[in-house]
């Protein structure tokens, strides 16, 4: 007998069902389990061995038929008794008429799997009755009934019609049935085409600004509305051999890449891209509203149609598992042409800075890689779990493509504990896809206009100081088309030589400055600039009651500057000092100052800031310098992407604009604070930013870098028609 059953796995799960078995498992467990059941090998379609003699024995059976035999029937009333076949077990075959008969028993051949409802007449003589009492053969010498022999009686063809209308559409129901589905892990080559559909965003006040800002539109727009769809690709690129020369004649490695992290170190990672490329694009633009006394949006909007491109790049480093840098290249053709680059370090992507507060939201961009979200917990009914912060659950099957597959919905549960609005993916799960087949998108977040009645004290508070007033929407479906499986799992977890180490990545504590117990302002120190804020500091004090509010918050060292820029002109740097006091009234002045050591010093203007600011000296963290970053960035072989902010000499390329920002929190903020990151401290950072003209484009290179550890932040380039 051979394990190979000819019969499809759906006839066998019927039989199951109709002999009260479980129907789960592969085809080999339904051949066993039928087996032990008591159904012989041939019912079953294995291979036997060539048949042998049937066995007979001496006894007398009655007979029911069908009322149209009856009719022909004979009537003597005689007793015989003859050899015959082993009967078909459970069937009883008997007269409606007590007449006593001589019969001869022939046995029936069956000549088609299907009983088609016709009654059966078997040629009988009839010549002597039965006896009133049976001998039966013994249980030893019956074979298990056939299902031809099952579909031979009435009565068991009734009931298997039944049983196939009853339960489900008959094989067609067995049949698609969907397996539990292991998630598999993401391969060097791996790659899925996918549609992106009935994309929809809606961005008003605070939130309009950062799309303003990053495209360069000076229009006061109070909501921004965005319709898209197009294609895309996501992919796990598959390196070679020149991409890790670290690593030497070393191939375990092979499919990672060296990638630059954020204090300009190398490491190996794992290189992930997608790309959109939205043929179909509208942008609605709301200017505030005309109306006298009217704070409010125009109902109005201004829409202009066109297409953008964009790729996210993003490694993963091999060892800790850490996104490392994710790079964001785009064009926008609407009304005009603008692209550019946008590259953050750590925790990055188009809705990153949310992160912090709602971790995984950056799977809302792109086909969720499904590992990630659910493991290895395997995807079946009633399966749950949580992954990236996420909580999932298995909801059905449905239907997609075609094929039978496991839906699942997961929500961003943070986001409704601190009240910052909600999240939720609808995936649909395939085997061998190892990301998402379709998945449907929506998520909302709510600025200070949102009504948190229903939030906790604390829940409120880090809803109106994280995010901005206004709304922000979006929501979208992708489907696959196309998916392409690699040969190689990803190395991640694995170690390899010339990894950074942790001295390489950031100063010692002892190379940092608090500069609040002595000075008004961080350190600058810069010996590639035209003038430092050293400089700037002692003009201030220079051009005396010209600047009475600055000079009157710094000079008892209470007060102190918590944003400053520098523009570097040919002759003079024009130099913006905001500052706060004690008494948390802040402003601004601006001065001009020459270069050199006998440079000129004159005061230009000021005024009064009202930005709610609070005054937090304490809480200033300690910085580099100003000077060792832009020394530290300066090396074009770590940074090469920052080598146009310098002009090769040892000083800034003309046009950059230089900046500190220290982003203080008041005490109400950092008792919030605490409750999250265990302190209150606040942020420091420098920023360095140029603007220029080449090929007939107006070019703009800006860099943000954490004054504490060293490390970059963002860099954005963007270029538009001069």
């Amino acid at each position: 007998m051979t394990a190979s059953s000819s019969l499809t796995v759906a006839k066998l799960k019927a039989l199951c069902v109709l002999h009260d078995l479980p129907t789960s498992g592969n085809k080999a467990d339904l051949v066993l389990r039928l087996l032990g059941a008591g159904l012989d090998a041939e019912t079953l379609g294995l291979e036997v061995d060539p048949p042998v003699d049937v066995r007979t024995e001496e006894i007398t059976i009655s007979l029911e038929v069908a009322a149209s035999s009856v009719a022909d029937a004979p009537t003597a009333s005689n007793k015989v008794t003859q050899p015959v076949p082993l009967p078909i077990e459970g069937r009883k075959e008997t007269f409606t008429k007590p007449d006593v008969m001589e019969a001869e028993i022939l046995e029936a051949e069956i000549l088609d799997d299907e009983y088609d409802g016709t009654a059966v007449t078997d040629n009988r003589k009839a010549t002597h009755a039965p006896p009133s009492v049976v001998p039966l053969p013994t249980r030893g010498t019956a074979s298990p009934a056939t299902l031809k022999d099952m579909a031979s009686s009435p009565k068991v063809a009734i009931g298997l019609v039944f049983v196939l209308l009853v339960a489900g559409a008959g094989w067609f129901w067995f049949d698609q049935q969907v397996e539990p589905v292991t998630v598999d892990a993401l391969r060097y080559g791996d790659g899925m085409d996918f549609l992106l559909l009935d994309g929809h965003l809606v961005a008003t006040d605070g939130f309009v600004e950062p799309v303003v800002n990053q495209l360069g539109i000076e229009d006061d727009i109070c909501r921004l509305e965005f319709d898209f769809g197009g294609e895309g690709r996501v992919e796990v690129h598959e390196g070679g051999v020149l991409d890790i020369p670290s690593q030497g004649s070393d191939t375990e490695l092979l499919g990672s890449v060296t990638v630059r992290g954020a204090h300009g170190a190398e490491w190996l990672a794992v290189q992930k891209s997608a790309t959109y490329d939205l043929e179909d694009l509208t942008v609605r633009r709301h200017l505030p509203s005309l109306v006298p006394g009217s704070s409010g949006c125009s109902s109005s909007s201004a829409a202009a149609t066109g297409s953008a491109n964009l790729d996210l790049t993003s490694w993963t480093e091999l060892s800790d598992r850490a996104v490392l840098r994710t790079e964001a290249d785009w064009t926008l053709d609407l009304e005009g042409y603008v692209g550019g680059t946008t590259t953050t370090y750590g925790v990055g992507g188009l809705l990153g800075a949310f992160e912090v507060f709602a971790p995984g939201l950056s799977m809302l961009m792109q086909p969720v890689e499904l590992q990630d979200l659910v493991g290895s917990t395997p995807i079946e009914s009633n399966a749950q779990g949580s992954g990236l912060g996420w909580d999932w659950a298995v909801v059905n099957a449905e239907d997609f493509a075609g094929q039978r597959m496991w839906r699942i919905v997961a929500v961003q549960p943070d986001l409704a504990t601190y009240c910052l609005g909600s999240a939720s993916l609808t995936l649909w799960v395939e085997a061998d896809n190892p990301w998402a087949s379709k998945q449907e998108v929506d998520v909302r977040l709510s600025g200070a206009d949102l009504d948190r009645s229903g939030c906790s004290t604390l829940s409120q508070q880090l809803g109106d100081a994280v995010l901005p007033e206004g709304e922000f929407r979006l929501s979208h479906t992708f489907e696959r088309l196309n998916v392409e499986r690699g040969s190689e799992r990803l190395d991640l977890g694995a170690t390899y030589l010339g990894r950074p180490r942790p001295n390489e990545l950031g100063p010692d504590e002892a190379e940092l400055t608090t500069w609040t117990r002595s000075k008004p302002h961080v350190p600058d120190l810069s010996t590639m600039a035209t003038s430092t804020l050293e400089s700037a500091a002692a003009c201030l004090s220079d051009v005396g009651s010209e600047a009475a509010g600055a000079n009157g918050a710094l000079d008892d060292r209470d007060g102190y500057v918590w944003r400053v820029t520098s523009e570097q002109g040919s002759e003079v740097d024009m130099w913006n000092m905001s500052w706060i006091g004690n008494d948390d009234a802040h402003g601004w002045v601006l001065l001009e100052l020459g270069h050199g050591d006998n440079a000129s010093c004159a005061f230009v203007d000021k005024g009064a800031l009202d930005l709610g600011l609070s005054w937090n000296r304490a809480s200033a963290p300690a910085v580099l310098s100003l000077g060792e970053v832009e020394q530290a960035l300066s090396e074009a072989e770590r940074f090469p992407e920052l080598e146009r902010l310098f002009n090769g000499n040892g000083g800034f390329a003309e046009g950059v604009r230089r900046g500190t920002l220290v982003a203080v929190p008041d005490d109400g903020w950092s008792g919030l604070l605490s409750e999250f990151a265990g302190d209150g401290a606040g942020a420091t950072t420098y920023d360095l930013v140029r603007t220029w003209e080449e090929n007939g484009l107006d070019c703009t290179l800006s860099v943000a870098v954490d004054a504490t550890s060293g490390r970059l932040l963002v860099t954005s380039y963007i270029e538009r028609p001069a």
